[in-house]
């Protein structure tokens, strides 16, 4: 064999050798890439929360649900202007849990099983930190929207956090359990049966559990109280604290940093549109005067900041922390 059909041979060995092993490997399923995470701990002074993701809620445009009345045309220049996107239009959905005195409190329960493969994530961010849903002492309710109600039950409606007791306001309680509840000053155009009957039988399973405080109340030694209306009439925002730290949460002050550089032009998920407005320039007043940490439940994640104001116009800044998985305010 002369030296040319040495190496021939030698390349049709080591291609039948390669090949094998390509068809062999092929016969496996590749590895999943997993990125990302689902919760971050929050550390506000001495108290240990976190602050986990049930996902993201996806809009096909952000126009008309945000800006309904402003022209298409410029509320795209403020997109691009904020470095975001109108299509899709995306929020997160950010819930706190809270450990305090021997208690695992949840600020809401997100959207459960009813907004798609995108969300319902909150009991995969639990399991992440070692928390079963029996573990899960107190829910706060801030208000009855459907992506803060919806992880109460399941689908065959049981509770998913079954030795949970219930904390919502007196104020939004009785809205969404009057007999018809009033949408006339929102600019939304969505039939609001399914929210309304959601509500109901929610706060209907609860109701042995349901405890209703009033605005101003402290809970649990670390949660001081406010209203904050016209995202829902009894829609509330918390203070949380220790010591001499703390934190706003806004709740749906904000869908979007757009309502932050132009909160005039509002949401159609505004129960009441115009007392939305006045709350959300209230809050920018004061979170700016005060130098104040604001969490909030759908700007982007983690959803922690401040509000800052430049040749005046507010705008969104994101909370600066390097360790990823932890912040300490």
């Amino acid at each position: 064999m002369n030296r040319r059909n040495v190496i021939k041979s030698g390349l049709a060995v080591a291609g039948a050798i390669i090949s094998s092993r390509l068809i062999g490997s092929s016969r496996k399923a590749p590895k999943q890439m997993q990125t990302g995470m689902r919760s971050l701990r929050l550390d506000i002074g001495t108290l240990e929360t976190y602050i986990i993701s049930d996902g993201f809620v996806e809009l096909e445009h952000i126009h008309p649900v945000f800006a309904p009345d402003e022209n298409p045309v410029l509320v795209k220049q403020e997109l691009e202007k904020l470095h975001l996107k109108d299509q899709p239009g995306q929020a997160s959905i950010n819930i706190l849990l809270i450990r305090s005195n021997g208690k695992l409190i949840l600020l809401d329960t997100g959207s459960g099983i009813y907004l798609g493969p995108n969300s319902g994530k909150l009991l995969e961010g639990l399991e992440s930190l070692g928390i079963e849903p029996v573990d899960i002492t107190d829910i706060i309710i801030s208000h009855a929207h459907l992506d803060h109600i919806g992880g109460i039950l399941d689908g065959n409606g049981n509770l998913v956090f079954p030795s949970a007791a219930y904390h919502i306001a007196a104020k939004e309680h009785e809205f969404w359990m009057a007999k018809e509840p009033s949408f006339s000053r929102s600019k939304g155009q969505s039939d609001q049966s399914f929210s309304i009957s959601l509500a109901k039988k929610i706060f209907t399973k609860i109701a042995s559990k349901l405890h209703l405080f009033q605005y101003g109340d402290t809970l649990f030694g670390c949660m001081k109280t406010e209203l904050a209306e016209g995202h829902t009439p009894g829609h509330t925002i918390f203070t949380i604290y220790a010591g001499n730290k703390a934190i706003k949460h806004i709740v749906d002050t904000f869908h979007t940093p757009l309502l932050i550089a132009q909160p005039g032009w509002g949401t159609q998920w505004d129960t009441d549109f115009y007392k939305a407005v006045e709350t959300r320039e209230l809050i920018i007043k004061r979170a700016i005067e005060q130098n104040t940490v604001i969490m909030s439940c759908h700007l982007p994640w983690p959803g922690l900041g401040y509000i800052d104001r430049v040749d005046n116009q507010a705008y969104w800044t994101i909370y600066p922390y390097f360790e990823p998985n932890r912040i300490i305010i």
